[in-house]
């Protein structure tokens, strides 16, 4: 058998294997609910259900046979995002989550009897999307906040999204560029490397900085770059740190119940786009421009 047969038959093992266990679950989390809508409709929802999740499989066989990578990586994305959510509302049927977080007093009381479990999981899950989860950093914290409040958020955030990160980094470091090409999609990878090239340091870090950059990705270019590993972790440790505090604290500041803080929360989201805008654009600018600020001081 050749390797590329051989391959071939492991993706699809492992998409039959997400599609068997995601009807399981499907089943399972309509079977056990306690929506009045979906007990009256149960029999035609799970069928629905099992007809959309083969029909996902039969695709993702097609991206299969055509040999398109990177669908099918987003596929296995898809499968393993989706996977977890049924798991988590399954878990969360059988413990009685749904039936308690009704009021502050119910959720803080279902916290309390999860123990070390739920901030465990919750590290779990923040960790995962940064190297294979499809789900964007201020999605997954928002749902920190909804759970365990600004402070403890930060912190379980942090733990993950830092883990995630150095994870990254050494995969691409020590496995290269084949591995971080399998993860991100050989595509995204060249688009990157060639917008990226002879420019680290200080251009990605500012990249850290700013907001609607793709972290994730950048993790995985920096370890295919000269930059060191001390580097990478002072800077890892800054930006995440700045980055995730201030995505729980503003909304405390920033409430989206008024006018006032939706209107504030455009323009904040308008202005973060025009700056994406213009470094995207202007990278090699800014590269040369910093160059020259970094010539000018080691001359003094």
């Amino acid at each position: 058998m050749q390797k590329s047969e051989k391959n071939n038959w492991i993706w699809l093992l492992l998409f039959f294997g997400l599609t068997g266990a995601s009807i399981v679950f499907s089943i399972l989390c309509l079977s056990n609910s306690y929506v009045v809508f979906i007990q009256n409709n149960k029999a035609w929802l799970m069928a629905t259900a099992v007809a959309l999740l083969c029909f996902c499989c039969g695709i993702s066989i097609v991206t299969i046979v055509k040999r398109q990578e990177t669908f099918a990586k987003t596929f296995i994305s898809f499968y393993l995002f989706l996977l977890f959510c049924l798991i988590m509302i399954f878990t969360f049927q059988k413990t009685g989550f749904f039936q308690l977080v009704n009021t502050p007093e119910g959720l803080q009381s279902y916290l309390e009897k999860a123990g070390v479990w739920m901030p465990i999981l919750y590290i779990v899950v923040q960790y995962l999307q940064v190297i294979l989860l499809p789900i964007p950093t201020i999605v997954s914290t928002v749902a920190g906040l909804a759970l365990f409040g600004p402070f403890q958020t930060l912190i379980f955030s942090f733990i993950g999204i830092v883990l995630g990160s150095l994870t990254a980094f050494f995969i691409g470091r020590k496995l290269g560029d084949k591995a971080v090409a399998w993860i991100v999609g050989r595509d995204t990878l060249k688009k990157w490397q060639k917008k990226l090239k002879k420019k680290d340091g200080l251009v990605l870090t500012i990249m850290f900085i700013l907001p609607l950059f793709p972290d994730d990705i950048l993790c995985f270019i920096a370890g295919l770059s000269s930059m060191s590993n001390g580097y990478f972790l002072t800077m890892i440790l800054l930006t995440r740190l700045v980055g995730i505090a201030g995505t729980c604290y503003s909304f405390d500041f920033i409430p989206f119940n008024t006018w006032w803080g939706i209107a504030v929360w455009a323009i904040i989201f308008t202005a973060f786009l025009f700056i994406f805008f213009v470094v995207y654009k202007n990278i090699d600018t800014i590269h040369q421009f910093l160059k020259r600020i970094t010539r000018k001081r080691t001359r003094k």
